[in-house]
């Protein structure tokens, strides 16, 4: 699974087409869960908008399988669907986009609806500050008490993350490690060791 860039934080942009007001906002969402999360926020601060659209990719860009959209009573096909197409041909994953529309008076047609927001997520994903994803892979191994500050030292060193060390009759380690380091770290462990340092997953 390759590495890809998810955004950094929140980012808003407004645009403003025949009088009616599109804001759209982006916002990291790792799972579906955590993308409706952020649209029931948004939905919050923009109590009295006419229709707050969205769309959501949960994993890498130009993957299918964790997506979800809504028109929300715009007219079918207008909305979250041309959302969704934009992010899928972006460059960014575990995101999702909302865009707040209020009415100005003057009808788009469904052709100028979808352009408009279309390019409102254009113009949000031009302003998203990202960071890259890295693949990780968990690891639980077990070793001797009198390994620890090598462990950790080796660790650090692979940039292992979330790491869990639990004393038992022996050191109980459990961390997260970027995929492209595993047998890196496999390697440091068995050398530090000698065969001391058992390996369970």
């Amino acid at each position: 699974m390759a590495d890809y860039h998810v955004p950094a934080g929140i980012t808003c942009y407004q645009q403003e087409i025949k009088k009616s007001r599109f804001i759209a906002c982006s916002a990291p969402a790792a799972t579906p869960e955590a993308a409706r999360i952020f649209i029931d926020q948004i939905k919050l601060q923009y109590p009295d908008a006419q229709h707050v659209c969205w769309a959501f990719v949960a994993g890498q860009p130009q993957h299918t399988a964790q997506v979800g959209f809504s028109d929300a009573g715009e007219p079918n096909g207008t909305a979250g669907m041309p959302m969704l197409k934009v992010l899928q041909h972006g460059e960014i994953g575990d995101i999702v986009v909302v865009v707040v529309r209020y009415f100005g008076g003057i009808k788009l047609g469904t052709g100028g609806l979808a352009r408009a927001y279309s390019s409102s997520v254009s113009e949000v994903l031009k302003l998203t500050s990202t960071q890259q994803r890295v693949t990780t892979h968990s690891l639980t191994f077990e070793a001797p008490f009198a390994l620890e500050d090598p462990v950790r030292r080796s660790l650090a060193a692979v940039e292992a993350n979330q790491v869990l060390i639990n004393y038992a009759d022996h050191l109980q380690v459990q961390c997260d490690v970027p995929e492209q380091r595993v047998q890196e770290l496999i390697r440091i462990l068995v050398d530090l060791s000698r065969g001391q340092i058992r390996i369970k997953s």
